[in-house]
Parts: C-alpha cells; sequence; structure tokens
C-alpha cells in the first residue's frame, strides 16, 4: 500500500497550472503513470535490440521515447491536458502497432491488448477514446485476420483471434458501461452541490436581511433606553429598565452571533467601474492607518512603466489591501511596524494588464499554527489556503479569486511575504489626460479647516428612516447643537452642494441613491474644492466585507448598529480632531 501511495504521489503533478481548466486529477496520474512506463520500457527495448544488434527496432523504439518524453516536457510547460493525451495515446497505439507487426508479442501476449480500450477511456476525453478504440480495433484485426498481407513474423491461432475480439469488445462494453454509470453519479452529486450552495446563499441572503430588520429597531431600543437610565428615576423604575437594558444587550449578542455564522459573499456588491490611478489608490488607503496608534512605515514601491490609468472598480481593489493590512497589523508584534508593498508589471497585452503585487513585512508574530502549517501541509497551494484561513485573509482571497488569481505565501522565519497577481483592464484615457487626472488627483495640500468642537460643529445626518432620524437627534441633542437631516442620497448631495458641514453620519440602505455612491459622489466634488469632511457610516449591515466597502469607498469610519451613543461620539470627536 504504501508503496502504491509513492507512485501516486510522484505521478501527480507538483505544476499548479495542471490543475487549472478543471483538469481530472485522476486523467493526470494516468497520464504521468502512462508516459514514464512507456518512456521507461522503450528504453529497456532500445537496449536490449542495441545489444542484440537490431539497429532498426533500436532506432524506432528511441524515437518513440523521445518523443514522449518531448511531450511530457512541453506539457509541464504548457499544461494543456488534451493535447498531451491525445500525443501520447498516438504515439501509445502506433508502438504498440509496431510491436505486433515485427513478431514481438506472440499468442499470449496479444490477449493483453484487450486492455487498451479500458487505458483510453480513462485517460482521453468520451469522443476522443471511442475514436480511439475502433480505430486500434479495425486496424488490429486487420493485421492479425491478414498476416500475409503484413508479412507478418508472428502467426496468431484462431482461437487467440476470437478470444482477442471478444474480450476487446466485452472490456469496452463494460468499462463504457461503468464510465456512464459513474458520471451521471458524479453529474447528480454536482446537481445536488449547486442547489445545496443556492440553498445555502438564500439561507445567508435571509439572515443578511433579517439581521438588517432587526439591527434597527434594537439600536433605537438600545439608545432610549441609555437616555431614560440617565433621567431622574425612583429605585423600582430603575430596575425595571436596568432589566429591560440587560435583556436588550443579550438580544444584541444573539444579532452578532447570527452575523458570525452568516457568511454572506462580499463578491455579490455591485460593482462601480470607473478610470482610477493605482498609485493614488494605494496611498489613499494607506492613509486610512494613519490614526493608528503604533507607529506604522509603508514603504510602497510602484514600478515606472505602470504609466497608465486602469479601468474597474477601485472599492473592490482597496478591499484586498484593507482587508490584507488590517489582519497583518492585528497578528504583528506589538510597538513599531514595517510593511513593504511592491507593485510591478507582470504582463501586458491588448487593453489588458497582468499586475504583481507584493506585502511583506518581518514583524508578523511567529503564530504557532504558521509553523505547524509549514510542517503538516505538503503542497503549495495547501499551504496558501491553510495561511489565509488561519491570517483571515477571505475577503481578500475571494475579490482576488474573481479576478483569476490567487494568494501565494513565503514564510520564513525572517519574513512573512503575501503576493498575488491580477488581470486589470487598462484605462482607454490618453497619457496626457492621465497626467492632468492624476495631478489633480494625488492629494493635493488640502486647506487646514479650523478646529471645532463637537458641540460646535455642524453635522448632516443622512437617513431615510424617520424613526431613526428622531433617535439619532434625540441622542446628539446635549452633544451637538446643529444637525441637519437628509432623507437619502440625493437629498444629502443637494444639501452638501449649498451648505459647508464639518461631518456627516451616513446611512447606507438608502432609497434613491445609496450611502457608497454618496460617498463616492461627495468625495469626487471635493477633488475640486481641496477639501475633506470625515464621513462615519452608520449602518444595520454588519456582515462580512461591509466594513471594507464603506471605508474603501471613501468613509473614514464605521459604526454597526446595535451602538452605545459614547461609542459614536467618541468617533465623532476623533474624526473632528484628525
Amino acid at each position: 500500500m504504501n508503496l502504491l501511495l509513492r507512485i501516486i504521489n510522484w505521478c501527480t503533478p507538483s505544476n499548479e497550472k495542471a490543475f487549472d481548466n478543471g483538469n481530472n486529477i485522476l486523467q493526470l496520474i494516468i497520464f504521468n503513470f502512462l508516459s514514464a512506463v512507456t518512456f521507461i520500457t522503450l528504453l529497456i527495448v532500445s537496449v536490449i535490440t542495441v545489444i542484440q544488434s537490431h539497429f532498426n527496432y533500436f532506432i524506432v523504439s528511441l524515437v518513440a521515447a523521445i518523443a514522449i518524453f518531448t511531450n511530457q516536457l512541453i506539457f509541464r510547460k504548457k499544461p494543456q491536458i488534451i493535447y498531451a493525451t491525445n500525443i501520447l495515446f498516438l504515439i501509445f497505439s502506433i508502438v504498440m502497432l509496431w510491436a505486433i507487426i515485427t513478431g514481438t508479442i506472440n499468442n499470449q501476449g496479444i490477449l493483453f491488448y484487450t486492455l487498451y480500450p479500458v487505458i483510453a477511456i480513462s485517460l482521453l476525453k468520451k469522443k476522443h477514446a471511442d475514436r480511439f478504440v475502433f480505430v486500434f480495433l479495425i486496424i488490429t484485426i486487420a493485421i492479425i485476420l491478414l498476416p500475409g498481407i503484413f508479412k507478418l513474423q508472428q502467426s496468431y491461432t484462431l482461437t487467440v483471434q476470437i478470444l482477442y475480439i471478444l474480450f476487446y469488445i466485452i472490456l469496452y462494453v463494460l468499462y463504457k458501461t461503468t464510465q456512464i454509470l459513474s458520471d451521471n453519479r458524479i453529474n447528480e452529486l454536482i446537481s445536488e452541490i449547486q442547489i445545496a450552495k443556492q440553498e445555502t446563499q438564500s439561507k445567508e441572503e435571509f439572515i443578511s436581511k433579517i439581521s438588517h430588520q432587526i439591527r434597527t429597531p434594537l439600536n433605537n431600543l438600545v439608545v432610549v433606553t441609555n437616555l431614560v437610565n440617565n433621567s431622574n428615576l425612583d429605585d423600582k423604575q430603575r430596575d425595571l429598565i436596568d432589566t429591560i437594558q440587560a435583556s436588550t444587550n443579550n438580544l444584541v449578542n444573539v444579532v452578532n452571533n447570527i452575523t458570525e455564522l452568516s457568511n454572506v459573499d462580499v463578491l455579490q456588491s455591485k460593482d462601480y467601474n470607473q478610470n482610477f490611478n493605482l498609485e493614488t489608490l494605494i496611498k489613499s488607503t494607506i492613509n486610512l492607518f494613519d490614526n493608528e496608534s503604533n507607529q506604522i512605515n509603508f514603504d510602497v514601491t510602484i514600478s515606472s512603466d505602470i504609466n497608465f490609468q486602469l479601468y474597474g472598480d477601485p472599492v473592490k481593489l482597496k478591499q484586498v489591501f484593507l482587508n490584507l493590512i488590517e489582519n497583518i497589523l492585528k497578528n504583528s508584534k506589538p510597538g513599531a511596524k514595517n510593511i513593504l508593498i511592491d507593485i510591478q508589471k507582470h504582463s501586458e497585452w491588448d487593453k489588458l494588464s497582468e499586475i504583481y503585487f507584493g506585502i511583506s513585512t518581518r514583524d508578523l508574530t511567529q503564530i504557532a499554527e504558521l509553523t505547524k502549517i509549514q510542517n503538516t501541509e505538503k503542497t503549495k497551494k495547501g499551504k496558501n489556503t491553510a495561511v489565509v484561513k488561519l491570517l483571515d485573509f477571505n475577503i481578500a482571497n475571494r475579490i482576488i479569486e474573481s479576478y483569476g488569481g490567487s494568494i501565494e505565501t513565503n514564510i520564513s522565519s525572517e519574513v512573512f511575504e503575501f503576493k498575488f497577481v491580477l488581470k486589470l483592464t487598462k484605462s482607454e484615457i490618453l497619457k496626457e489626460e492621465q497626467a492632468q487626472t492624476t495631478q489633480s488627483e494625488e492629494f493635493p495640500d488640502l486647506e487646514k479647516p479650523k478646529k471645532v468642537d463637537l458641540k460646535d460643529a455642524n453635522v448632516l445626518l443622512v437617513e431615510d428612516n424617520l424613526i431613526n432620524q428622531k433617535i439619532v437627534l434625540l441622542s446628539l441633542k446635549k452633544a451637538v447643537k446643529s444637525v441637519e437631516v437628509a432623507n437619502n442620497g440625493k437629498e444629502a448631495l443637494d444639501k452638501f452642494g449649498s451648505a459647508k458641514y464639518d461631518i456627516i453620519l451616513m446611512d447606507i440602505q438608502m432609497p434613491i441613491m445609496n450611502g457608497i455612491v454618496t460617498t463616492k459622489k461627495i468625495r469626487n466634488i471635493e477633488k475640486s474644492t481641496n477639501s475633506h469632511t470625515p464621513i462615519i457610516a452608520i449602518t444595520a449591515n454588519a456582515l462580512l466585507g461591509d466594513k471594507e466597502e464603506c471605508l474603501a469607498a471613501g468613509m473614514d469610519d464605521y459604526i454597526s448598529k446595535p451602538f452605545q451613543i459614547e461609542t459614536l461620539i467618541t468617533k465623532m470627536e476623533k474624526q473632528l480632531e484628525s
């Protein structure tokens, strides 16, 4: 059994590209095994024929061995399994026919040829396998039934001829039937998996919807209970309020646990395709970490040959870097941290460009599980998957995979490196236009606003729900003097264009225009005014990727319902100070 496992491991391709395009692992193993066995057999035959001075046989066997070896080399560089298996089987078939004609195969040996259909069906695609099996059968029948025409050195008895034809056809029918039944069962399982995925997605969407619907009134309960609790109450009233507050807090924990179990796909969010500058995007993402308590030094290198703008969804690319950097910092040693970001052009053709992204640090904590992964995971793909899961790079990994890439990890005692390649669309904007756009985008010196205390700040609340408006206004009544309300994103843009606000509290799910689109439009307006208004997302969305999407869209902070009013006030004060 150990020997068999070693053979299987040896025949399993180490090149991960070989598994692309849905290649069957069994097909790849059989291909490698048959290539190796045929190559070694032909080399042995070549040596024997040289010793016996049969130079014609030597040349044929050596040429066939070289052809198989060359086919294997080409496959390793360019894993096109269909072409590789067809070429291999063509060489294999020619060698087998040559062995019959030259008399190498005797009466008993010809019966082993009945395994030809089994090998063909296992290795080749259905259509190709049937063709090879049929053509090979016709040729071999002609050879063994008409030995005089082919001048065979070996004749075959009538019994062997009948058995050969009978066994060949029986094995073909039996194995073909088995394959059809197996394929039908596999298709049934795939169908069941798809149905299960759809059901899971429906459940996740339902949890997301219910979570949103529960969080909004739950937030109102938390806020109102806190307000009442701070008022003058007798002991009995305070005891009742404390009970309500404790029950509400328990309900908050229940809702949080539900959303943690839910795993709504970050890729379900709508794409916001536009032209964007890669360098500006990276710098703006890094700026989000300026307020970290510990010193963080970012060393960014962007290749000079990336002298073009890109077209796509900058939010998702920003989400990738937010997710990676946040979790690198979360798993880093205390104190000053250094993060190196390296961006290079990998390849380019037509309107597409493959861009290499590398993020590395020497400050990642030596987590015990990382060492375990290094020792237990044998394949590179397995190690990458385990590290992604351990360091919670799930959001980044899903987005990267949607672009056709994957996160690769390089972990040693000195450095932790995470790298990936994305296939991105180049913008059609001319270089002159790009230069002007880039110049206007690349962090001009913003007008430094006068420092404003929270109580004197002019606040814009963007919220479509009237009850939620009243709750927030009631909560901020003592802390802020001036709060204006916009009922949706469009109304918020109209107010933003006609008045000056010190801070904006933005809901996400709104009719007419949602908070993400509104924030992007506000940031575009600010580019021409060299100003920046802090925006805090106040949302009932608290699922996978929501925070990253808000920050990537240009918001400065994020708070999910239900929240304590003190937390919101602290965040507002922090944004006004910075």
